[in-house]
């Protein structure tokens, strides 16, 4: 598999309608993305195809309901960490292995980290911040439960990346 280092420089602007299509639609069906994107199936196809060689997209895309999604609980942490060599990787490895932490951002302001957390129950939510308050290089953390969400798309997400 070729390196992502550069993988913007990779990908052209026909690769970025089909990945748009495929954001917009949630769907990785040839046909659909062919017709919305006015190319053969096989031009979507090898041009997918190659994408993925080049590492730049993996897998496929699956997309949740929000009524689902909103029966779990979900919540914010801002997270404050000890300086030392190297320790955005580190204690950023740390934060990102504990079940029910879905994303984690190196930030710069007060905070060192966000890390974006979903459980099932408090319970589950309590013991998620308690390993976040017991995981080495943490100073200390602030979660926020999220009462209703308004907005979250993925695939908004990654639409962006490929727009011009």
């Amino acid at each position: 598999m070729a390196s992502r280092k550069n993988s913007k420089d990779q990908i052209n602007s026909i690769d970025k309608k089909i990945l748009k299509a495929v954001f917009e639609t949630k769907n990785t069906n040839l046909g659909v993305i062919s017709k919305k994107v006015g190319m053969s199936k096989s031009t979507v196809h090898n041009r997918l195809k190659r994408l993925k060689n080049l590492g730049i997209i993996t897998g496929e895309i699956l997309a949740l309901d929000q009524k689902f999604v909103e029966s779990y609980m979900t919540a914010v942490s801002l997270i404050k960490a000890r300086y030392g060599p190297e320790y955005a990787e580190e204690v950023g490895k740390r934060i990102a292995k504990i079940k029910g932490v879905w994303a984690v951002y190196f930030v710069i302001g007060t905070n060192d980290f966000v890390a974006l957390i979903r459980a099932k129950t408090k319970e589950e939510l309590e013991s998620i911040v308690n390993e976040l308050s017991k995981t080495e290089g943490i100073e200390r953390s602030e979660t926020t439960i999220v009462l209703k969400m308004l907005k979250e798309d993925l695939s908004e997400s990654m639409k962006l990346l490929v727009e011009d």
